[in-house]
């Protein structure tokens, strides 16, 4: 029996060290593994402190011992505001925890609002380096680390959304501006057939090479110029040759010029261009195109036509990685407070690009172009869809409870039946009303009568709370934007403005002067004659310096050739005025 059991200890011990060394054999299998899928980071500190470095590699396994230390000081640091101090702590954790998510939305969060303000407002273009050094830290590194981390894709978001789309910053129209010449570049023309041909692009240098006009033009530009010998730099510098042929030998810019309108040429920059939106943006071109048939705007003209977003505009990427980000961490069918938070992201950036999303870029001469802002209505369809969406998502996820949400949207709809009338799109107007009517309950009897009548008694509403100034200055707003509009050749916006100036005006005498809706206007002490008050706008928008010169010398122009009657009429006024100031001056005590 003694030997029985004495065979059997030593038969198990044989099988046991024989499974230790079988799985010995497998551990270099499973930590390349593990190293291939992004699991184990050896990475070396560099620029170090001796101590640190030492720490991290003689506690090994306690190196999150170390991270800790490191945390508790980076954050006491943003609390003293040492700002660049703690940069340099949080890149040393991030090289020893790359899966420690907060720190990199620590460090992109530091780089893109507390290091850029601290520089001045005049050195803008510095202030917009360390913004973007803010999210191409998430976009580059921190999201590659931790691709399921919900939370830097929201953070990501929020630096487009609230950052660069925002108005708290200083420098906020420049950040608009560089983001959008950038953007630019590469999606212009912003139409459905440019965007699919992008995302059908070929991924690789290496794929569109196959094609032998590619390969010859490829081949020449290499012999035309030695900065295009590396692949890795190719597309790079092929792009901004295109952009900049002077930082070239002219012998590329003849190249470029032997293939121009050439169906080799026309392939090759589509790839480059769809090249760099993958590599350098890292977009998913595929889910651009997803984004623009779910987002993009309706045509006044064509309503069931979907045109691109504008992805030039800030809030266009936060939804890009809001929607990334709940697409790849995003848990579908359970409630999450950080999964609700990035729908806001998605939410309102979407109210944005709604109020503030149509984009006119200016040119300047001899300074940086300026950027102006304006309502988009055309993103009302999205906009409204998603609210709808976002109600019925959260009444199944919080059991009925989506309260708030259907209060908001119902405000929503009653200020889109305004601001569509203002613009003069009347019809679109009615169809909100009509739809805001059926949708939700009226216990006050709002709703119960027709659209002229809703509106003017929201205007009424909002003239009583106003002295004669503040509608007088309110009229003259309006105007300002109509000759805003077209002088940037908005002109359907133009005539809306208008028009809404009129309404205002008329509104104004019934309520304060005694007139009948309708009757003709009469000149009353408390408010201007309305041609008084398109004088006075035409002045005041001349006179802005708000509004570039060229812009405003553009707007004389377009009037003398498609509106001189009322350019006459203006510079007749100009001149009563003119008279008028001299005779007072010339009778005056």
């Amino acid at each position: 029996m003694r030997l029985r059991d004495l065979a059997i200890c030593s038969l198990c011990i044989v099988l046991a060290g024989g499974a230790l060394f079988g799985a010995s054999q497998r551990l270099e299998n499973i930590h390349k593994a593990r190293e291939d899928m992004g699991l184990v980071s050896n990475t070396a500190l560099e620029n170090a402190p001796p101590s640190l470095a030492f720490a991290t590699v003689a506690m090994g396994a306690f190196r999150g011992l170390v991270v800790d230390v490191l945390w508790m000081r980076a954050d006491k640091m943003k609390e003293e505001g040492k700002f660049f101090d703690a940069r340099q702590l949080a890149e040393w954790i991030t090289v020893l925890q790359p899966r420690f998510a907060k720190v990199w939305d620590f460090q992109a969060w530091n780089m893109a609002y507390n290091i850029s303000v601290a520089v001045p407002a005049a050195q803008w273009q510095q202030r917009w380096r360390w913004v973007q050094n803010g999210y191409e830290l998430l976009r580059d590194k921190g999201i590659e680390m931790n691709p399921k981390s919900i939370l830097l894709y929201r953070s990501l978001a929020w630096i487009f959304q609230h950052k660069i789309a925002g108005i708290n910053d200083d420098c906020h129209h420049h950040y608009k501006r560089e983001l959008a010449q950038a953007m630019g570049k590469l999606v212009d023309p912003m139409t459905n057939d440019n965007f699919r041909s992008l995302a059908a692009a070929p991924e690789t240098l290496s794929e569109i090479i196959v094609d032998p006009g590619v390969t010859e033009f490829i081949s020449a530009l290499r012999s035309a110029d030695e900065a295009f010998g590396e692949d890795d730099r190719f597309v790079t510098n092929y792009l901004a040759l295109r952009q900049s042929p002077d930082i070239f030998d002219a012998a590329a810019h003849e190249v470029i010029n032997h293939f121009r309108g050439s169906e080799t040429l026309e392939k090759f920059d589509v790839f480059a261009k769809a090249y760099q939106l993958r590599n350098v943006w890292k977009f998913d071109v595929d889910l651009m195109v997803r984004l623009n048939e779910k987002y993009g705007p309706f045509k006044f003209d064509s309503p069931d036509v979907r045109v691109p977003l504008n992805w030039g505009h800030p809030n266009v990427h936060a939804i890009y990685w809001a929607e990334k980000g709940l697409e790849v961490a995003g848990r579908q069918g359970k409630y999450s407070i950080e999964e609700k938070n990035t729908d806001r992201i998605v939410f309102h950036s979407l109210q944005s690009l709604y109020r503030r999303g149509k984009t006119f870029i200016y040119p300047v001469k001899d300074k940086p172009s300026l950027v102006f802002l304006r309502p988009d209505l055309q993103m009302f369809g999205s906009c409204d869809q998603y609210w709808q969406d976002t109600i019925a998502k959260y009444a199944v996820l919080q059991h009925g409870k989506a309260k708030g949400l259907t209060k908001g949207h119902r405000n929503f709809l009653i200020n889109a039946v305004s601001s569509f009338y203002q613009a003069g799109q009347v019809a679109k107007a009615g169809q909100i009303y009509n739809y805001l009517r059926t949708t939700y309950p009226d216990p006050e009897g709002k709703f119960k009568v027709g659209l002229l009548t809703f509106v003017k008694r929201r205007l009424k509403e909002e003239l009583n709370s106003l002295s004669m100034k503040d509608a007088t200055e309110m009229i003259i707003m309006s105007l300002r934007e109509a000759y805003f509009r077209y002088a940037v050749h908005d002109d359907d916006q133009a005539f809306g403005r208008e028009k809404f100036a009129k309404e205002v005006y008329a509104v104004y005498q019934v309520e304060f002067g005694g007139l009948e809706y309708g009757e003709a206007e009469v000149e009353r002490s408390a408010i201007p004659a309305f041609d008084m008050l398109k004088y006075r706008a035409f002045v005041d928008f001349l006179n802005d310096p708000f509004y570039p010169e060229e812009m405003r010398g553009r707007l004389v122009g377009r009037m003398e050739v498609e509106r001189p009657d009322i350019l006459e009429k203006l510079q007749r006024q100009h001149e009563g005025f003119i008279k008028k100031a001299q005779e007072a001056g010339n009778t005056a005590p």
